[in-house]
């Protein structure tokens, strides 16, 4: 069971992609892609770029503005991609750090045994039948963190506990969006370590 990384978005659309910076002097923009397809970077997609939010004093990324590409191919683990209408470094260079997001319509249906995300925020979480607690009730799957060489998942705990669960296949037994329900095999140890009671 494998769960593709793209994140829910308020304007009803989902992220898969954020931009790193410009590249060249054209236009090109380096772009970190968390979507499983480089297909919805393809000529002729219509990406939302939303620009990110102050550095300082929070805030979020702004609405997003459509851009369709009109280029892209990958580079180096990235996505290059060039976009109509930014034609220069200098415009490129607007756009750093900007959230990219596709329609959820456009989004390919995710395979057999796939399951996007975002569709599964809300989940409630249990342990697969077995010696550490016959199925019992985890959490509710929360938020998404994006860590170095993994992606890690935010579960809020029955007793209110935060537990960050990395987001691995041999971990996930069960994904269900419809049932919102999700089946984990954490390993040993970890469960304890978020709910041990301060002495």
């Amino acid at each position: 069971m494998t769960a593709k990384p793209e994140r829910a978005s308020a304007h009803g659309m989902v992220a898969v992609a954020h931009v790193a910076k410009p590249h060249g002097i054209r236009g090109e923009l380096c772009m970190d892609s968390h979507a499983g397809s480089p297909l919805l970077f393809a000529p002729g997609q219509t990406l939302f770029l939303a620009a990110p939010g102050p550095k300082e004093g929070g805030g979020g990324p702004g609405r997003p503005k459509p851009f369709v590409v009109a280029a892209s191919r990958q580079h180096t683990g990235r996505m290059l991609v060039t976009l109509k209408g930014v034609g220069d470094r200098n415009a490129a260079d607007l756009l750093r750090g900007a959230v990219v997001y596709v329609a959820e319509a456009d989004l390919p249906p995710p395979d057999e045994g796939e399951e996007y995300l975002f569709r599964l925020l809300g989940s409630r979480v249990y342990l697969a039948d077995g010696p550490e607690g016959k199925g019992r009730e985890v959490g509710e799957f929360e938020a998404i963190l994006d860590t170095p060489g993994q992606i890690t998942w935010v579960i809020r705990g029955t007793g209110g506990e935060e537990i960050l669960f990395p987001a691995v296949p041999e971990f996930i037994l069960g994904l269900d969006a419809g049932r919102k329900r999700i089946v984990i095999d954490p390993p040993p140890g970890l469960l304890e370590l978020y709910l041990a009671k301060p002495k």
